[in-house]
């Protein structure tokens, strides 16, 4: 199961297991079962992890019904992913204050 690391008190959080999880603004918030604060991913990386995402389905797609070549879909495909988990990897979870 996935876990992230809180950035306030460096717990785990289990996804499954979080003290409340919601929506605000189109950006998927996390509350810490250990410390009760509030964690989002940066804006930034919502839109750049969307990108791969979109860039994936597009490629997906090119590839199942063969448009631009045998190579070019799969190939823009594998890229939008690689995008989408080197963000998610990459970039840490920060703490929300509310604005």
């Amino acid at each position: 199961m996935k876990t992230l690391q809180c950035p306030a008190c460096g717990h785990k959080v289990n996804l499954k297991q979080a003290g409340a999880t919601k929506k605000v603004n189109g950006i998927f918030m996390l509350q810490c079962a250990n410390c009760q604060q509030w964690s989002h991913e940066s804006r930034n990386a919502a839109v750049v992890k969307n990108l791969g995402l979109m860039l994936m389905i597009t490629g997906s797609v090119m590839g199942y019904f063969q448009l631009g070549g045998i190579i070019t879909g799969p190939l823009i495909a594998v890229i939008g992913g690689l995008i989408a988990v080197a963000t998610l990897l990459a970039v840490p979870r920060v703490v929300y204050t509310g604005t």
